[in-house]
C-alpha cells in the first residue's frame, strides 16, 4: 500500500481512500460538457456560419462584377462627353458664324433663348460629369473599403442607394 492508501478491514472488506480534488475535477469538466450542448447542435451551428459565409462571398463577388461592370461602362462616358462638348462648340461656332453673315441679322433678343439653352446644355454636362465623378469616388471608396475586409452588411448600409443584383438579373 502507498502512504495515500489506508485499508479498514471491517469483516474482510477492504475500503480505499484516495484524493477527492481529481474526482471534482472530472465533474466540473462533464458539467461544463453539458452546459456547452451536444455535438449535434454544434455542428448545426458551424453548418449555419459555413452558409453564412457562402452567401457573403457570393454577395461580395456580386459586387465586384457590378463594380467592374459599373467601372467599364463609366469609362466610357468622358470620351463621348468630349465628342458631345466639341460638337456643341461647332454647332455654336456654326450658329455665330450664321448670325454674323446674315444681313439682316435678327437682334442678340431674338437668339436669347438658343443661347440660353446652350449654356443650359452646357451646365447639365458639367453636372453629368461632377456625377459621374462623385460615382467613381464612391466606386474607388466601396473598392477600398472591400479590400480592407470590410463587412458587406457594414459597406451596404453605408451606402442605402445601393441596389445589388443576383446573377442573372437584368
Amino acid at each position: 500500500m502507498t502512504d495515500e492508501e489506508v485499508e479498514l478491514s471491517e469483516s474482510g472488506t477492504g475500503y480505499e481512500v484516495i484524493p477527492i480534488t481529481p474526482i471534482r475535477r472530472i465533474e466540473r469538466k462533464i458539467e461544463s460538457l453539458e452546459k456547452a450542448g451536444s455535438i449535434p447542435q454544434l455542428q448545426s451551428l458551424v453548418t449555419q456560419l459555413v452558409e453564412l459565409i457562402r452567401s457573403n462571398q457570393k454577395l461580395i463577388d456580386t459586387i465586384v462584377q457590378e463594380d467592374a461592370e459599373l467601372r467599364n461602362e463609366l469609362s466610357k462616358l468622358p470620351p463621348k462627353i468630349d465628342d458631345l462638348t466639341d460638337t456643341m462648340k461647332r454647332f455654336i461656332s456654326l450658329v455665330e458664324a450664321a448670325g454674323r453673315e446674315e444681313i439682316s441679322a435678327p437682334g442678340p433678343e431674338a437668339m436669347r433663348p438658343m443661347v440660353d439653352q446652350l449654356k443650359q446644355m452646357t451646365d447639365q454636362n458639367k453636372r453629368m460629369i461632377e456625377g459621374n465623378q462623385a460615382m467613381l469616388d464612391s466606386l474607388d471608396n466601396i473598392n477600398r473599403k472591400m479590400r480592407a475586409g470590410t463587412p458587406i452588411s457594414k459597406l451596404a448600409s453605408s451606402y442605402p442607394g445601393l441596389r445589388l443584383k443576383r446573377s442573372g438579373e437584368m
